[in-house]
């Protein structure tokens, strides 16, 4: 089990970062901001629009909730798993192929217990994926 935000040997000022938006993100910027004394790794996911038969992109619906329930996995991650800070970044609106979609950062003192957070947050944002995106065709 994760330590938890009220444990002694966490910072007092975590990243908070989760984030709907439309513009892109810089993945350099948000590594900046997590990196800390305490952590030993940072392991990145970042999602991108992939190429599909007769598909020029995905469009993700801005809905207000959808914030909520990406902080809801973070919150539960952080509490899961032996990790320092969690940042989750969607976009939303029409993207292209190749466009980022999805960033997941997750920062702590060892690599293994970032792996598995990360796995995990990824499984659940694509589970939410399911109701709210969908494929343009051309």
């Amino acid at each position: 089990m994760g330590r938890g935000k009220g444990d002694q040997y966490h910072r007092e000022e975590h990243v908070e970062m989760v984030e709907v938006r439309r513009e892109d993100f810089s993945v350099a910027e948000i590594v900046a901001k997590m990196k800390n004394p305490k952590i030993g790794a940072i392991v990145i996911y970042l999602g991108v629009v992939r190429e599909f038969p007769q598909g020029s992109g995905l469009e993700f619906e801005d809905r207000k909730e959808i914030t909520q329930k990406l902080q809801q996995v973070k919150d539960r991650a952080i509490h899961r798993f032996d990790v320092e800070d969690i940042a989750i970044i969607h976009r939303v609106g029409s993207l292209s192929i190749s466009d980022n979609i999805l960033l997941i950062a997750v920062s702590a003192p060892h690599r293994q217990a970032a792996f598995d957070a990360c796995k995990h947050i990824v499984d659940k944002v694509k589970d939410l994926h399911k109701s709210w995106s969908k494929e343009i065709f051309k």
